[in-house]
């Protein structure tokens, strides 16, 4: 049986303590034609998955694994179209943590970024888009997000900028940077 030493207990509180100091600042809404969409795929999945596995039971093995790389399209398809964004902030920690989550089901491992500096809005000027920048260091940032629009660029920064009680740098200007004030 392994033992806890003080140390690492103490840090597991910390954690534990922390834990409820997240808060839920964006969530990604999709519009109803997306799940309109979807509902015949995910149809489609399921009674391909059954075809599958009576493929492989009889033996057909070819056929069996043909229908499993359509089953896999099929679901990546309507995955794409369901899947929802959650955007989580610590102020105290200056901690950012991405979710990627399909009917409550996690997607992949949480994308944390820790001692958040500031975020920054960036538009790629070759691309015509815009990114939302988390930076970590002065030299060090991340892009987090990209936006075909300034507007829901500057939404997203501006709830993270604030959940995590930072500064918003507007970089959509080339050579005029400027930091945005924040609304009390």
């Amino acid at each position: 049986m392994k033992t806890i030493h003080f140390c690492e207990w103490f840090f597991l509180f910390l954690d534990m303590q922390n834990a409820h100091l997240d808060k839920l600042i964006y969530r990604s809404e999709r519009p109803f034609w997306h799940f309109l969409l979807a509902a015949p795929l995910y149809f489609f999945t399921i009674s391909m998955s059954l075809k599958m596995f009576d493929l492989f039971y009889t033996g057909r093995i070819i056929n069996g694994l043909k229908f499993t790389l359509a089953v896999l399209f099929m679901f990546v398809c309507a995955a794409a179209l369901t899947f929802t964004k959650r955007v989580y902030t610590n102020s105290f920690t200056k901690e950012v943590r991405f979710n990627f989550i399909l009917f409550n089901i996690p997607l992949c491992k949480d994308t944390v970024f820790k001692n958040v500096e500031y975020v920054s809005v960036y538009k790629n000027h070759s691309d015509r888009d815009f990114e939302v920048q988390i930076w970590l260091s002065e030299t060090k940032k991340k892009s987090v997000s990209i936006h075909l629009n300034s507007q829901s660029a500057f939404n997203l920064a501006i709830k993270i900028a604030n959940g995590l009680q930072v500064n918003l740098l507007d970089a959509t200007e080339k050579g005029n940077f400027k930091w945005v004030e924040k609304e009390s």
